[in-house]
Protein backbone atom coordinates (compact mmCIF):
# COMPACT_ATOMS: atom_id res chain seq x y z
CA UNK A 1 0.00 0.00 0.00
CA UNK A 2 1.30 3.47 -0.93
CA UNK A 3 1.89 6.20 1.66
CA UNK A 4 -0.75 8.92 1.64
CA UNK A 5 1.65 11.60 2.98
CA UNK A 6 2.46 14.43 0.60
CA UNK A 7 2.44 18.14 -0.12
CA UNK A 8 -1.15 19.17 -0.65
CA UNK A 9 -2.72 22.29 -2.05
CA UNK A 10 -4.13 23.03 1.39
CA UNK A 11 -0.62 22.94 2.87
CA UNK A 12 0.68 25.29 0.15
CA UNK A 13 -2.14 27.81 0.73
CA UNK A 14 -1.56 27.72 4.49
CA UNK A 15 2.21 28.32 4.06
CA UNK A 16 1.61 31.15 1.59
CA UNK A 17 -0.86 32.86 3.94
CA UNK A 18 1.63 32.72 6.84
CA UNK A 19 4.33 34.22 4.59
CA UNK A 20 2.03 37.03 3.40
CA UNK A 21 0.95 37.94 6.95
CA UNK A 22 4.59 38.04 8.06
CA UNK A 23 5.70 40.06 5.01
CA UNK A 24 2.90 42.59 5.46
CA UNK A 25 4.11 43.33 9.02
CA UNK A 26 7.66 44.22 7.94
CA UNK A 27 6.90 47.79 6.72
CA UNK A 28 5.05 48.59 9.95
CA UNK A 29 7.96 47.30 12.04
CA UNK A 30 10.52 49.27 9.99
CA UNK A 31 8.38 52.41 10.23
CA UNK A 32 8.17 51.98 14.01
CA UNK A 33 11.93 51.55 14.30
CA UNK A 34 12.50 54.70 12.22
CA UNK A 35 10.05 56.67 14.38
CA UNK A 36 11.78 55.52 17.57
CA UNK A 37 15.19 56.49 16.13
CA UNK A 38 13.91 59.98 15.30
CA UNK A 39 12.45 60.45 18.77
CA UNK A 40 15.67 59.33 20.46
CA UNK A 41 17.85 61.68 18.40
CA UNK A 42 17.70 65.10 20.08
CA UNK A 43 17.11 68.14 17.91
CA UNK A 44 20.02 70.48 17.24
CA UNK A 45 18.24 73.28 19.09
CA UNK A 46 17.95 71.07 22.17
CA UNK A 47 21.60 70.05 21.85
CA UNK A 48 22.65 73.72 21.57
CA UNK A 49 20.58 74.69 24.62
CA UNK A 50 22.09 71.85 26.64
CA UNK A 51 25.62 72.86 25.60
CA UNK A 52 24.89 76.54 26.37
CA UNK A 53 23.63 75.74 29.83
CA UNK A 54 26.58 73.45 30.61
CA UNK A 55 29.15 75.91 29.26
CA UNK A 56 27.53 78.86 31.04
CA UNK A 57 27.72 77.01 34.37
CA UNK A 58 31.30 75.95 33.69
CA UNK A 59 32.72 79.31 32.62
CA UNK A 60 31.10 81.16 35.53
CA UNK A 61 33.97 82.11 37.84
CA UNK A 62 36.66 80.90 35.44
CA UNK A 63 40.07 82.58 35.30
CA UNK A 64 42.75 83.05 32.62
CA UNK A 65 40.45 82.64 29.63
CA UNK A 66 42.36 82.15 26.38
CA UNK A 67 40.42 82.04 23.11
CA UNK A 68 42.00 80.92 19.83
CA UNK A 69 40.25 80.30 16.53
CA UNK A 70 39.74 76.62 17.42
CA UNK A 71 39.79 76.39 21.23
CA UNK A 72 38.85 77.97 24.54
CA UNK A 73 41.07 77.36 27.54
CA UNK A 74 40.42 78.49 31.11
CA UNK A 75 41.16 77.62 34.71
CA UNK A 76 38.41 76.66 37.13
CA UNK A 77 38.87 75.02 40.53
CA UNK A 78 42.60 74.59 39.81
CA UNK A 79 41.86 72.52 36.69
CA UNK A 80 42.62 73.51 33.12
CA UNK A 81 39.46 73.15 31.03
CA UNK A 82 39.93 73.00 27.27
CA UNK A 83 37.00 73.23 24.86
CA UNK A 84 38.40 72.56 21.39
CA UNK A 85 37.36 71.80 17.86
CA UNK A 86 37.81 68.11 17.06
CA UNK A 87 36.90 67.40 13.45
CA UNK A 88 33.25 68.43 13.10
CA UNK A 89 32.69 68.30 16.84
CA UNK A 90 33.41 70.40 19.91
CA UNK A 91 35.05 68.43 22.69
CA UNK A 92 35.93 69.10 26.33
CA UNK A 93 39.12 68.04 28.05
CA UNK A 94 40.23 68.52 31.65
CA UNK A 95 43.97 68.89 32.34
CA UNK A 96 44.64 67.74 28.75
CA UNK A 97 42.99 64.39 29.48
CA UNK A 98 39.72 62.90 28.35
CA UNK A 99 37.56 63.17 25.27
CA UNK A 100 34.02 64.37 25.96
CA UNK A 101 32.03 65.42 22.89
CA UNK A 102 29.84 68.35 23.94
CA UNK A 103 28.45 69.58 20.61
CA UNK A 104 28.26 68.41 17.03
CA UNK A 105 28.40 67.58 14.25
CA UNK A 106 28.97 71.19 13.23
CA UNK A 107 28.96 72.82 9.81
CA UNK A 108 30.88 75.85 11.09
CA UNK A 109 32.38 77.12 14.33
CA UNK A 110 33.59 80.59 15.27
CA UNK A 111 35.09 81.35 18.67
CA UNK A 112 35.64 84.97 19.70
CA UNK A 113 36.91 86.64 22.82
CA UNK A 114 34.41 89.01 24.42
CA UNK A 115 34.81 91.41 27.30
CA UNK A 116 35.15 89.16 30.36
CA UNK A 117 33.84 86.15 28.43
CA UNK A 118 33.50 84.25 25.18
CA UNK A 119 31.24 84.37 22.12
CA UNK A 120 30.51 81.14 20.27
CA UNK A 121 28.86 80.96 16.83
CA UNK A 122 28.04 77.38 15.87
CA UNK A 123 26.40 76.47 12.59
CA UNK A 124 24.60 73.21 12.01
CA UNK A 125 21.83 72.09 9.68
CA UNK A 126 21.75 75.47 7.94
CA UNK A 127 21.15 77.50 11.12
CA UNK A 128 23.68 79.46 13.17
CA UNK A 129 23.34 79.49 16.93
CA UNK A 130 25.08 82.30 18.82
CA UNK A 131 25.90 82.38 22.48
CA UNK A 132 27.74 84.87 24.69
CA UNK A 133 29.08 83.50 27.93
CA UNK A 134 30.61 85.55 30.74
CA UNK A 135 32.82 84.57 33.67
CA UNK A 136 31.60 86.99 36.35
CA UNK A 137 35.01 86.46 37.97
CA UNK A 138 36.34 88.97 40.47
Amino acid sequence: MKSQKGYTLLHAVFTLSIFLVTASCIPAVLSGINMIENKLDPSKEYEWNLFSHQFRMEIRGAKNIEVTESSIKFIKNDEEILIEEFGNYLRRRVNRKGHEIVLGPLDSLELNSASNGVEINAGFEGAVQTGRFFTYAQ
